[in-house]
């Protein structure tokens, strides 16, 4: 399984950790990995779209401005 490394402050950490053990996950990546998935489902990039109907469909969920 690949890793990826990203940064984020404190707040949005102790928020992850409240709501993944409110939701019942095994843990704050469970809950992260869940919740990726849910957005790429959304967006499906292995479809035969075109890059300009991913990112017509990344401004309707709020992605892009």
């Amino acid at each position: 399984m690949a890793k990826i490394k990203m940064k984020i402050d404190d707040e949005m950490k102790n928020r992850l950790e409240k709501v993944s053990e409110a939701g019942g996950y095994s843990s704050t990546e469970e809950f992260i990995l869940q919740i990726i998935e849910r957005e790429l489902d959304k967006l499906d990039p292995d479809s035969d779209e075109s890059e300009e109907d991913i990112r017509k469909k990344l401004e309707g969920l709020g992605y892009l401005g």
